[in-house]
């Protein structure tokens, strides 16, 4: 079974992911899938595993380079335009992924964007107090993504191999950020994990089918659609918007290297035009998720929420009753332990240590 993304994340499915393929295999579908919020795109891989041929999306750039990586790429190809740089074993077309991230691995660090903006070590962030990442850590991120860069403006690795490698680094960057799993804040004392050199892994990729990544709002990508068997629905659950959330991710997925973005505030924010979801707004959110199944041509919906979703079990049970068959209608719940980014203040109380998550299942076909 391949290795699921490791990032930190609000709403990750991993492990859920087992609850969710037991209610797929259940139902009996099969075919192709379409997953419009893939995040880190644990569930579109373990789709792929599974013999789906999906089409994963998201509207932020870091969700799009793990599912252009975990879902869309279907080996891990050789980087013969590398040889010269990365030592190659003999026999072999050029360097492997591996010869490659052990090849990132090694570099020194050498200061740029994150270095400068994210870490104490730098003018931005010591200005503002920063401490997002060790010096040298950040220091490692900018030469690593800018080495990547690098190699895919002047050819020498192919799209596949771009796209793993960036989300090896962003995995590998969230795993030493001194945050609580969010960016929308950093912790004030270096924890243990910040205190780890930056390493890469190499990810593993299971073979496709004929999967594809998208960056596209859910209504947009659904209006493009031929007929599938199986719209997979994971929206956000709360009013929290991603881009302020994942800010840093996104820089590094996107990131500096024409134009280096304004930042703004004590956590260096970035400009978010178009990247705001209505799915984290009370009050649009039921009309985003009534228009999407109405739209998107699905044989089978199966939807991941929780109890406290801001679209109402009522709203979530009318839509999908009207749009599907009736006696299809089925709701799975399973409690697991919450996934806390921050602790209880007065801004934001938890309302307990676990969640039930539900699977909200409809067929339009028997």
């Amino acid at each position: 079974m391949p290795i699921f993304a490791a990032v930190r994340y609000i709403g990750n499915k991993t492990k859920l992911l087992d609850f969710i393929q037991g209610r797929i295999e259940r139902r009996r579908i099969a075919g192709s899938a379409v997953d419009p919020f893939s995040g880190t795109a644990s569930v579109g891989q373990r789709l792929k595993s599974l013999g789906f041929r999906v089409t994963a999306s998201d509207i932020m750039t870091y969700g799009y380079v793990f599912a252009r990586a975990y879902v869309q790429a279907h080996r891990l190809p050789d980087s013969p335009g590398l040889a010269h740089e990365v030592l190659a074993v003999d026999g072999k077309d050029g360097p492997s992924v591996d010869d490659v991230v052990a090849y990132l691995n090694g570099l020194d660090p050498l200061p740029d964007f994150i270095h400068r903006h994210y870490s104490p070590d730098g003018d931005g962030g010591r200005e503002h107090g920063r401490m997002y990442f060790t010096g040298e850590n950040a220091a490692r991120i900018d030469h690593v993504r800018n080495r990547i860069e690098e190699w895919r403006r002047v050819g020498h690795i192919q799209d596949d191999t771009y796209y793993v490698l960036l989300a090896a680094l962003l995995e590998a960057a969230d795993a030493v950020a001194n945050t609580t799993g969010v960016y929308a804040s950093f912790v004030k004392s270096w924890q243990p994990n910040a205190r780890r050199r930056l390493r890469l892994r190499v990810p593993r990729i299971h073979a496709g089918n004929g999967c594809r990544a998208e960056r596209k709002d859910a209504l947009e990508l659904a209006a493009d659609l031929e007929p599938f068997d199986l719209l997979y629905l994971d929206p956000p659950y709360n009013n929290r918007q991603y881009p302020g959330y994942y800010h840093i991710p996104e820089l590094i997925a996107e990131g500096w290297f024409d134009s280096e973005p304004e930042l703004r505030g004590k956590t260096g924010l970035t400009a978010d035009q178009g990247k705001r979801s209505d799915w984290s707004r009370a009050g649009r959110c039921e009309d985003a998720f009534e228009a999407l199944i109405a739209t998107a041509p699905w044989r089978h919906v199966v939807m991941s929420y929780n109890d406290e979703g801001i679209i109402p079990e009522a709203t979530i049970t009318r839509v999908l009753k009207h749009f599907g068959l009736r006696q299809t209608y089925r709701r799975y719940s399973r409690s697991y332990k919450r996934y806390r980014s921050d602790s209880d203040s007065e801004d934001r109380k938890y309302k307990g240590d676990r969640v039930s998550e539900y699977l909200y299942c409809v067929s339009r076909v028997r």
